[in-house]
């Protein structure tokens, strides 16, 4: 670059010197011809006035001439000759001339015409001067028509002589003038040619040295731009080898394939997977020449083609893959085109996760979250036939009075119709309320994961006939504020949730020594009306900032003295998270009730309507 640039510099020098050169000759050229014009002028001018004289001289010749005749072929031949050198003058001095020459041409008519037919021919005076004839006449015979005649051109000569003398003058002062006038301009001429000449070289000069300097400059910045591109292409390749390094070390597979499905390219995870050290080995060869299972390689090829075909994306496809190993793997492939820098595809860009140990743990998980899962179920056996116990207490005591009645009254023969039909209904009542207890625990407890829709108010009064014995015994209050709202999902996982929730909340409060204990139920629809939120609430004064992260935690409890599992409100979350698409959670809060106010944990599930 920088060689192609002091090339051009020379040739471009050259050019310009080449016309300014030019220039200079042409302008040279130019005042020279206009010098030789001015010449040409002055010696016109010239050639006018030698004309004139020559004119002049022959006129003064017809007065003192012995060869009248011969002088006037040669005055009328001068006249003639200074007629076309006049025409050679400018067109100033013409016109100056033309003014005297005008009355003298006027003149040398009447001349002419005297001396041819007054004078030649009649007298035949070949061999005496005019002034001689007068002279002679003059004594002999001044009153002579001869004598008149050659008087009169006598005059006539010497007038024209005069005119002559003027325009010889005006000849002079022509010559003084123009000689001046011309010798000025081409002095000028002089001056202007060789003042242009040093311009133009000056500007040749000149632009020569700021070309000069521009190129340099130019070349200085070319030089920089090399410094700098050499350092950007080092960066590049830097960057490349960084990029390179980063794809290599990317625990995940990553390759690429022509149209025609040959590798292009692969990083070293994938290497190794397919039994290669380095990317070279890979290039050109297609997946039949890798050590994948043929039924697999089908599958992939079939992708390859629809992403190459369509260029849509093929996304976490579960797949299966031979290693070079003989190890099976699980992995999860997603495939993109692959586009140059004109939009146009080129390839596949291809990338697998190994997941074999993922799902492994994954499985390992599922089956430890259904233990869980089971402890909790019988944990919250534990805790329904607690409930159960509660429910029957009052039943079972009615039965047992009612017999006892029976059996006194009988002891005593006082047994009558109307006491034994009463204990009977009341016996009667009190086993079918127990019934009606025993069934609904044995819904509560059926593993019904059919989604269905069910009213919440509906789950809400179930759990609270399911707990009402233990919120009866410890004096809690329940407030609700509940709107008739469907919900589409697990209602017995629902209804397991809410006692888990009641139950944290019934334990919280009786650890409380105080007089109002209270439980909020409040529904309501959120601002998309898509979603229901249910809150509930007690005041037992919060769950403490240390642990309120860990209350969703497995196996987190407080309860220790109380063989608490710490599982339910895992499960909980679980069941409201992955069975139902919702959300719960749980925070402290301030609130005023009846004038009073009161600090307690709220929790808040929001699951979808549809």
């Amino acid at each position: 670059m920088s060689n192609f640039k002091i090339r051009d510099f020379t040739f471009y020098s050259f050019v310009i010197l080449i016309i300014g050169l030019l220039l200079s000759t042409v302008i040279v050229f130019y005042f020279l011809h206009k010098v030789e014009s001015l010449n040409e002028k002055l010696t016109n001018l010239s050639n006018s006035k030698n004309s004139f004289l020559e004119l002049k001289m022959n006129t003064e010749n017809l007065l003192s001439t012995l060869n009248l005749e011969d002088k006037k072929i040669l005055w009328i031949k001068s006249i003639e000759e200074f007629d076309e050198q006049i025409t050679t003058l400018t067109l100033e001095q013409k016109n100056r001339i033309d003014r005297l020459w005008y009355i003298s041409k006027r003149e040398i008519t009447k001349i002419d015409k005297i001396l041819e037919n007054d004078i030649l021919k009649p007298h035949n005076l070949h061999k005496r001067s005019i002034l001689a004839l007068q002279g002679e006449l003059f004594v002999k015979d001044s009153n002579s028509e001869l004598y008149k005649t050659i008087l009169s051109l006598s005059r006539k000569i010497e007038f024209l002589l005069q005119y002559e003398d003027f325009i010889f003058n005006e000849f002079k002062k022509m010559d003084k003038i123009d000689k001046i006038t011309i010798n000025r301009q081409i002095e000028n001429t002089k001056i202007y040619s060789i003042f242009s000449s040093t311009i133009i070289l000056l500007i040749v000069i000149l632009t020569i040295l700021i070309m000069n300097r521009k190129i340099t400059e130019i070349e200085k910045q070319l030089m920089k731009s090399q410094s700098n591109l050499s350092k950007k292409i080092h960066e590049v390749q830097e960057g490349k080898l960084l990029l390179n390094n980063i794809i290599d070390s990317i625990p995940i597979a990553i390759f690429w394939k022509d149209t025609d499905f040959k590798y292009l390219g692969a990083n070293k995870y994938f290497l190794n997977l397919a039994g290669y050290q380095v990317q070279e080995q890979i290039l050109g060869k297609t997946d039949f020449k890798l050590p994948w299972n043929t039924k697999d390689i089908i599958k992939y090829r079939k992708d390859d083609k629809s992403v190459i075909e369509t260029g849509n994306h093929v996304l976490h496809k579960e797949e299966t893959l031979v290693s070079k190993s003989e190890e099976k793997l699980e992995v999860i492939t997603s495939k993109v085109p692959l586009i140059n820098t004109k939009g146009q595809i080129i390839g596949v860009l291809g990338i697998f996760m190994d997941v074999t140990e993922i799902k492994r743990i994954n499985e390992e998980l599922d089956r430890k979250n259904k233990m869980i899962e089971q402890q909790s179920k019988m944990a919250a056996m534990g805790e329904m036939i607690e409930n159960i116990a509660h429910q029957w207490r009052q039943p079972l005591s009615v039965i047992s009075s009612s017999a006892s009645g029976i059996k006194v009254k009988k002891e005593f023969e006082i047994l009558d119709d109307e006491f034994l039909d009463e204990a009977i209904v009341r016996i009667t009542d009190s086993v079918n309320h127990m019934n009606q207890t025993i069934e609904d625990f044995r819904n509560y407890f059926k593993p019904d994961k059919k989604l269905t829709d069910f009213d919440i108010e509906e789950c809400i009064e179930k759990v609270l006939f399911l707990t009402q014995s233990k919120i009866k015994n410890r004096d809690i209050t329940i407030i609700k504020n509940l709107q008739k709202i469907n919900i589409h999902g697990l209602k017995n996982e629902f209804i397991q949730v809410l006692i888990n929730i009641i139950n944290n909340s019934i334990d919280a409060l009786e650890d409380k020594e105080q007089l109002d204990r209270y439980i909020f139920f409040n529904t309501k629809i959120d601002e998309d009306n898509s979603m229901l939120v249910l809150e509930i609430t007690d005041n037992a004064d919060g769950i403490p900032e240390n642990i309120i992260n860990k209350i969703f935690n497995p196996y987190f409890t407080t309860k220790s003295d109380k063989n608490g599992t710490g599982i339910g409100l895992y499960m909980s979350k679980e069941m409201i998270t992955k069975h139902m698409n919702g959300t719960l959670l749980a925070k402290n809060v301030e609130y005023s009730y009846n004038k009073l106010k009161f600090k307690g944990a709220k929790f808040i599930i929001s699951i979808p309507i549809k």
